[in-house]
């Protein structure tokens, strides 16, 4: 969905604006009801209607306050100027004044009077009375604004309830429409994982989401990189306006109230089963009164939740708790068998953390497990922080191990490298060992290791295993026969076999250790995620679809196996890039989005880049190029899966292809300068692209040689789906393709994943424009832009060659068509020429110009003296060849063209 920033800088309004207005208008009704928490846009909303009434009603605001709502008629007071006070003693005598100065107003304008009631939940209870009187005498139309519906006038809601007033409940804004805001407040591409920042802390309230803009611009956590807003950093505060607004809040709360608030803040949230018992009964009511308090994961479900809300809210209350408080609800909460169960399921990390902060002593043991707790949550500083603090010689190398995957996970990769030196040959226990030898391996790729690095790695990891296992009352002995303690390092090695492309090896080795293992554990997960990777590499579609979908659903329950669900994740997302499955695809991103760990969705470039390659795939380059460049700035931080080499050689492809040259040099550049290249399907695609990027548009012999050169090299490895793409590539530069070869690629990648190559198979030694055309008609249909226009295009230029005009100047209006997915896209085929060689006639020219100014089709069949139906199909044509889908778009598609016609 194409979600637009609307007038007065409103996003996702229109319909309500749209309601709001006919209701005023519409004499069976007579107003509207909006209501909204504060911030939402209540009264941007307002204004907005106004503009469009202008003319049709004269505006009277009331203004309500907390302050007036005791003082009969306070609000109404601007219009009781000339009053006495024994005029106000009596309600007939203040309805009489009222509507005299209202009866005034509208005959002297000759219009209805619209009031507008900002703040309704603050109106005292007389001025309700008597506007709602005159409401339902139809005196004046009303537009209420109020933050809810429990604390509303119940003389005004009863218009709402009898249908005199539209209901209209302002929406928080969804993830997309946040992008569009803060894209307009930023000026430039937003990062995918900052909008998702913005979002999950305002919830959609658009008030705040201006505000913390504001806050981490001004703080340096908001910063823009290469044209792309990053956030690089968690904000420590939320910044003195929002503080200001929660402290405001706060302020009207009993202290029972704040109590349960402050409570609820500093857990994150409370199960509404365990609420129950440990808040008080009223004050979670007037917590819930004053929009602080709020039921998530549904209320009455196993998942309810009391949050508060919005999430910054939560984050400033957290911070305002002093130490003397703290203390008094860790102590409550650790008296109750609820608050103990609670302070569990919140996590070690959070009760040791919560500890911490207030002086308390902490066992070692236990720092120890918060540090690995918050490692596995993705919150690296937590971990630092723990591991820091444990000073036991027993537990020195598994917090060093913990902080070296700090170091890591914050992409410092120098002090991750020091800090795991030697630290498998001195892991005590088999836990640490399998950490350690995994995290240097990380390091090791990050670093640009080989695949004889990660060998060596297994070895020493094999040997030290085979040490503690050896060793007489091993601590971590299991109770219960385990998988093999050498396993890790078979793994590993597998895992430098695929780095080296010997997949055939680490596939049979991989299905060994899969048979052999259970799913739930980390050695059965890790296995069949990365044979997932190596089976969907080489072709085997159906079984890495099984094992990578179970690896995401596995990891995504939370617990131990939580470390991994951004690695399968990843590894999920690029099977559906590689095989085109764009509702998979969006159904990862669905899921991601609504249960990834907010460090993931916040930091993090993986999905958000692999969207701009799956985009790129299908032809949507000017979309790619954006998702691209914000994706390249998050990995440039952290990228522990190795998709920058990816992402760089795609994006430098995608910006050629629309003629930003400048940024493509850069990729090309960056792409030079990285000490790693990634896994080979992804190296060989990043390569073959990085070779088109050099010299394009005229493709230089080498470059060319260069990828026919990396298609062989994928075709020995059996990387079908790495082979496919590179031979897309060589087909667009008009390089030389086997349609043999093609044939029996599609035949090894089966019917459902194969459209591309078959369509590319038919015409890659074709030219035919016939058969051309409808290989483009095909890629259409399969959602395959570019190559469908590539396809089109030459088509078209075949039949030019052959004179036949008329054929050429149909092909050219279904590859004007297809502008909207194109953008500036240029090949050697699709060139400036071809786009707008398409021109109207004169007499196409002429109505075209009748139908933008608002003619009908009668009224322009009479102008000529023709039938309805002559004009009709004119003005069919017309949207052929201006690539547009009716009158709507005809004044745009006359500019684009210059509106200039063929005799």
């Amino acid at each position: 969905m194409n979600v637009q920033l609307g007038a007065g800088g409103l996003v996702g309004r229109s319909a309500d604006i749209d309601l709001i207005t006919a209701s005023i208008l519409d004499p069976l009704v007579n107003g509207a009801w909006v209501c909204g928490p504060a911030g939402i846009g209540k009264s941007t909303v307002a204004a907005q209607v106004l503009t469009r009434l202008e003319g049709a009603v004269v505006p009277m605001a009331v203004h309500a306050d907390s302050s007036l709502s005791r003082v009969p008629y306070g609000a109404l007071a601007p219009l009781l100027l000339d009053s006495v006070p024994a005029d106000l003693e009596s309600r007939l005598a203040v309805l009489r004044l009222i509507r005299a100065a209202l009866n005034s107003v509208s005959s002297e304008a000759g219009l209805p009077v619209l009031v507008t009631v900002h703040s309704a939940h603050h109106l005292d209870q007389e001025s309700s009375h008597l506007l709602g009187q005159l409401a339902l005498a139809r005196e004046i139309r009303l537009l209420v604004l109020t933050r809810s519906l429990g604390n509303a006038p119940e003389e005004l809601y009863s218009l709402c309830r009898d249908g005199l007033l539209t209901r209209c409940e302002l929406a928080a804004l969804s993830r997309e429409q946040v992008g569009v805001l803060s894209r307009s407040e930023l000026g430039g591409i937003v990062s995918s994982n900052a909008t998702s920042f913005l979002t999950d802390w305002s919830q959609g309230n658009p008030s705040i989401i201006r505000a913390l803009i504001s806050h981490l611009r001004s703080t340096g956590s908001l910063v823009e990189r290469n044209g792309v807003w990053l956030l690089v950093a968690a904000p420590k505060s939320a910044g003195d306006e929002l503080v200001g607004r929660v402290k405001a809040l706060l302020l009207g709360c009993s202290p029972a109230t704040r109590g349960a608030i402050e409570m609820v803040a500093l857990l994150g949230g409370i199960p509404t089963t365990a609420a129950r018992h440990l808040l008080d009964a009223a004050a979670m009511e007037q917590g819930l009164a004053v929009n602080l308090l709020a039921y998530s994961g549904g209320h009455g479900s196993r998942r309810s939740r009391v949050t508060v809300e919005p999430r910054v809210y939560g984050e400033v209350i957290r911070h305002l708790v002093p130490p003397g408080r703290r203390v008094e609800i860790l102590r409550t909460l650790r008296g109750s068998s609820h608050g103990r169960e609670v302070l569990a399921a919140a996590g070690a990390s959070t009760s040791v953390g919560w500890a911490m902060d207030l002086g308390y002593g902490i066992p070692d043991q236990e720092l120890l497990a918060a540090a690995q707790q918050a490692n596995n949550g993705f919150a690296p500083r937590q971990a630092q922080r723990f591991s820091a603090a444990v000073t036991a010689p027993e537990f020195a190398t598994a917090a060093r191990v913990e902080s070296a995957r700090s170091f890591l996970d914050l992409a410092d990769t120098d002090a991750a490298a020091a800090e795991i030196r030697g630290l498998i040959d001195e892991a005590a226990d088999l836990g640490t060992l399998a950490v350690a030898a995994v995290t240097e391996a990380q390091i090791t790729l990050q670093q640009g290791g080989n695949a004889q690095d990660l060998l060596a790695i297994a070895d020493r990891w094999a040997t030290r295993g085979q040490c503690l296992n050896a060793a007489p009352n091993r601590a971590d002995a299991p109770s219960i026969p385990g998988p093999p303690v050498e396993w890790g390092a078979v793994i590993l090695r597998h895992v430098a076999h695929c780095l080296g492309g010997e997949y055939d090896i680490a596939i049979k080795g991989l299905r060994d250790v899969v048979s052999d293992s259970v799913p739930s554990t980390s050695v059965g997960l890790v296995s069949r995620m990365l044979l997932g990777e190596a089976l969907g590499a080489t072709g085997k579609t159906a079984e890495a679809n099984d094992l990578t979908l179970a690896a995401v659903q596995t990891t995504g329950e939370g617990k131990d196996l939580a470390r991994h669900y951004r690695t399968a994740v990843t590894r999920r997302g690029v099977l559906l890039v590689q095989a085109m499955d764009e509702p998979g695809f969006a159904r990862l991103r669905e899921s991601f989005d609504e249960s990834a760990p907010p460090a993931l969705q916040h930091f993090g470039g993986n999905l958000m880049t692999l969207q701009g390659v799956m985009d790129f795939r299908c032809g949507r380059i000017d979309a790619s190029c954006d998702l691209l460049a914000a994706g390249i700035e998050e990995l440039r931080r952290h990228d522990p899966e190795m998709l920058l080499p990816l992402a760089l050689g795609t994006a430098a492809f995608a910006s050629r292809l629309v003629g930003h040259d400048e940024r493509a040099l850069g990729y090309l550049q960056d792409f030079r300068a990285l000490p790693y290249r990634g896994f080979p399907p992804q190296r060989l695609v990043a390569e073959a692209y990085i070779s088109a990027a050099q010299s394009w548009p005229a493709v230089m012999t080498q470059h060319v040689a260069a990828i026919e050169a990396a298609a062989v090299d994928a075709q020995v490895r059996g990387l079908v789906y790495a082979e496919a793409e590179i031979l897309e590539l060589l087909f667009l530069l008009e390089g030389p393709v086997s349609a043999g070869r093609l044939q029996e690629l599609a035949n090894e990648l089966g019917a459902s994943n194969s459209d591309t190559i078959r369509i590319i198979a038919r015409v890659a030694d074709s030219t035919d424009p016939a058969q051309l055309v409808a290989a483009g008609e095909r890629a259409l249909a399969s959602g395959r832009h570019l190559l469908a226009a590539e396809c089109l295009a030459r088509g078209a230029a075949g039949y030019g060659r052959r004179g036949e005009e008329r054929a050429q100047r149909t092909v050219l209006q279904q590859l004007r068509g297809l502008i909207p997915e194109l953008g500036r896209v240029r090949t050697r085929a699709i060139t400036d020429q071809a786009l707008t060689r398409v021109a109207l006639t004169r007499r196409e020219q002429e109505i075209a110009r009748l139908a933008a100014e608002g003619a009908s089709s009668q009224e322009i069949a009479t102008h000529f003296t023709v039938s309805r139906r002559t004009v009709e199909g004119h003005l069919y044509r017309i949207y052929l060849k201006l690539g547009i889908g009716g009158r709507d778009d005809l004044v745009v598609g006359l500019l684009e063209t210059g509106s200039r016609g063929d005799p």
